[in-house]
């Protein structure tokens, strides 16, 4: 039996403007090399803030080279047409801005050049064996906490699944965290960012391989997230709220990059593999159904999440409190206009049994779930949330 291990980035700056600090980074992890690229996303690019990146960073007499073809829950393609562009021009050091989309193929396409072949063969876990070249990474949303997780996920469409590759190799060297990047994101991917950040910190709390460690993570970051993202999304501007959101999504993907995510994400992600859908809506819809199934295995956790969203429990039992999580995940969703029911978004029942049995074949997450599921319970969950 393996030991718990606990395994982070070495480094992460966090302040407003800190975006002006990429050449300090570059200088200390660059090893004198010249070449920088920069991959981020189009509207990244149409924001101004890859050319600002490059504008800082051309100061040190730094050569850049920018790639930023890349959609949202990219997929495999995506990945292969950067990595061309990476071997291409054989950076000596690789910076990541964006959402989750991006800073995954950054991180990607850092750890290809140092190892060859298909993407393919680095589908799983730790099959990298070379580290690439430094990678900062920089976040432009407060969701999926790529930034500090070891994990890139891809949109494999002509199968229709979601791959995942995690290695130790994918962990950025240096990581920026400044929300004057994420003021005025609109309302609606601040919603969903945002509960993505939600469900990971409740999954990786409630999850089997949860440990001191990443409990104090995760209850921290739902504290925050309870706090502050109502306010993030009626006022994009709310500085404070950007700054504590951007701290709770990186704090949760922290956790979660240590422990997995469970149940929810597997149907999320088996969700996502058959239909254009936002990762973040997906989660958010199906894990107060997920978190109804667990609720009986861990009642105290989800007591103490119901307590870190705001809900008052004083004098309530564990079970009661427990059930009051769900009751202010649900108000969330229903703050930002989301519907919880499948049906409202698309998703058809006739694909349940194919999404549950692609669903629990993500071995990574189903074994952290505190509750053992079969393929009859989650079609009855997803049938229950239709």
């Amino acid at each position: 039996m393996p030991f718990t291990s606990f395994n982070t980035v070495s480094r992460v700056v966090n302040e407003e403007g800190c975006l002006e600090a990429l050449p300090e980074e570059i200088g200390r992890l660059g090893r004198g090399g010249r070449r920088i690229l920069i991959v981020g996303d189009p509207g990244i690019a149409a924001a101004g803030i890859l050319d600002r990146a490059e504008s800082i960073i051309s100061g040190d007499d730094l050569e850049t080279r920018v790639f930023s073809d890349i959609q949202s829950d990219p997929p495999l393609e995506d990945a292969r047409a950067c990595i061309t562009f990476a071997l291409d021009y054989r950076p000596d050091l690789v910076v990541g801005i964006g959402g989750g989309s991006s800073l995954d193929i950054a991180k990607l396409t850092a750890a290809m050049i140092a190892n060859p072949g298909p993407i393919d063969r680095y589908v799983g876990m730790e099959r990298i064996f070379h580290p690439g070249p430094p990678l900062i990474l920089i976040p432009t949303t407060a969701g999926g906490g790529s930034e500090v997780t070891s994990l890139c996920v891809l949109s494999d469409r002509v199968n229709r699944v979601k791959k995942g590759i995690v290695s130790r190799h994918l962990f950025a060297r240096s990581v920026l965290l400044d929300s004057e990047l994420t003021l005025g994101l609109p309302p609606r991917i601040t919603a969903m960012t945002g509960m993505d950040a939600l469900v990971h910190a409740i999954e990786s709390y409630t999850g089997k391989r949860a440990t001191p460690l990443t409990d104090a993570l995760n209850i921290a970051a739902i504290r925050l997230i309870g706090a502050n993202l109502r306010k993030a999304y009626e006022n994009g501007d709310d500085r404070q709220a950007r700054k504590n959101m951007l701290y709770a999504s990186c704090m949760a993907g922290m956790a979660f990059s240590n422990t997995q995510n469970a149940l929810g994400h597997a149907l999320a992600l088996a969700v996502g593999g058959r239909y254009d859908l936002p990762h973040g809506l997906v989660a958010a819809i199906i894990s107060p159904w997920v978190m109804e199934f667990n609720l009986t295995v861990a009642p105290w956790k989800y007591a103490d999440i119901a307590s870190a969203m705001g809900e008052n429990v004083d004098g309530a039992s564990t079970d009661e409190a427990a059930g009051r999580s769900i009751r202010a995940f649900r108000a969330l969703l229903d703050d930002f206009g989301i519907s919880p029911r499948l049906s409202a978004h698309g998703i058809e029942a006739e694909d349940f049994p194919a999404i549950a049995k692609a669903a629990l074949g993500k071995a990574r997450l189903i074994t952290n779930n505190p509750r053992e599921a079969t393929e009859n319970d989650v079609i009855r969950l997803l049938e229950s949330n239709y």
